[in-house]
């Protein structure tokens, strides 16, 4: 891959900060309150920029998906857990770090959108959260640490997840997400170790 111009390192700083300032305002007041223009006042850049970067106020949110997926890519990259129950629990704590890093209030805002949205990205199976999760689950699996259906245990560890942040954003923020969200992920953990019958 070819080294990135100054125009094209300029250009993403652009974006970045358009979306930075974004989420600031989507943390300090209702989503649907804000305004293109204010976003634009709060990073000092033209309405034209904005749409040069994105399609939409909407898109800003889709953009923070695929921004969480590259940041837990890139620290899996620098070095992850050779367990692969270590390696499920490393990814839910990155989740939860940037969760707590963008504030409750904002978190909120991309819920929201996700029931309105028509994409639904975040249950996207080829995202790369997904993807290695679902591959840790395999490899617990083919150890006979864990017993059941990927797919069913790679959905379960998700939503468990995901209700949790929900959770915490209902409770503005007001508890360790990080160490609820490895209590479920560790509650689903063992209970596929030994599951029940299904009912």
């Amino acid at each position: 891959m070819a080294p990135m111009t100054n125009r094209q390192k300029q250009a993403m700083a652009t974006k970045r900060k358009i979306f930075n300032c974004a989420v600031e305002l989507f943390a300090q007041k209702s989503y649907e309150n804000i305004t293109v223009q204010d976003i634009c006042q709060k990073a000092y850049v033209s309405v034209g920029a904005f749409y040069h970067h994105f399609k939409s106020k909407e898109n800003i949110l889709d953009e923070g998906y695929r921004l969480f997926d590259g940041a837990s890519e890139a620290a899996w990259n620098d070095g992850h857990p050779a367990s692969p129950a270590e390696s499920i629990r490393f990814l839910v704590q990155a989740q939860g770090r940037s969760m707590v890093m963008m504030g409750a209030p904002a978190a909120l805002q991309y819920f929201k959108h996700q029931l309105s949205s028509s994409e639904k990205y975040i249950l996207n199976p080829d995202r790369f959260f997904y993807r290695t999760i679902k591959a840790s689950v395999e490899q617990m699996i083919a150890e006979n640490t864990l017993q059941g259906d990927s797919f069913e245990i790679t959905e379960d560890l998700l939503s468990g997840t995901r209700g949790i942040i929900y959770d915490w954003c209902l409770h503005n923020g007001s508890y360790n997400l990080s160490r609820k969200t490895l209590r479920i992920t560790d509650m689903v953990l063992l209970y596929y170790k030994n599951p029940r019958p299904a009912v």
